[in-house]
């Protein structure tokens, strides 16, 4: 379910839902992983890992399966891999009145943000987390029951 309710010019509401939804991606992103375990034990914990680390170790894993059937999922996770990056953009520098992001590094180069742009990549990011949920679920999930049914034979 996809919430709104912006007010004309206010951020903070579209930036709740850009962690919200972050938040909903991440937990798919691990579930990912945890499909995938059976193939590859990682020996980190979920939780010590970014989610770009986590997106990369799902990728390799994927790519290792050399499955056309997958393309879609690969794709989605070099999407997500690209919001995230544009979410940490916005998390990690300093939002100021008047809707302007200015960088937290030395250049302090200043970039403006709308309320529409945030709802824009909060709706992105719901939507690749549903595309990636698909994909886990209804091509990834029966793929490995049969490899990890070989595996056991």
């Amino acid at each position: 379910m996809l919430v709104s309710g912006t007010y004309e010019g206010d951020i903070v509401r579209p930036l709740g839902l850009v962690t919200l939804y972050s938040g909903y991606a991440e937990l798919e992103i691990d579930s990912l992983l945890e499909s995938l375990s059976v193939l590859k034990k990682s020996s980190e914990t979920k939780h010590a890992r970014t989610v770009g680390q986590k997106l990369t170790e799902a990728g390799r894993i994927i790519d290792g399966l050399s499955s056309e059937e997958l393309a879609e999922l690969r794709g989605k996770l070099d999407e997500a891999g690209v919001l995230f990056d544009k979410r940490n953009a916005l998390v990690h520098n300093a939002i100021f009145s008047g809707a302007s992001v200015v960088q937290s590094r030395a250049s302090g180069r200043e970039q403006a943000v709308t309320p529409d742009a945030l709802m824009t990549l909060a709706r992105q990011i719901l939507s690749v987390k549903e595309h990636i949920n698909a994909n886990r679920q209804r091509i990834l999930e029966p793929m490995l029951a049969v490899v990890h049914g070989k595996e056991d034979s």
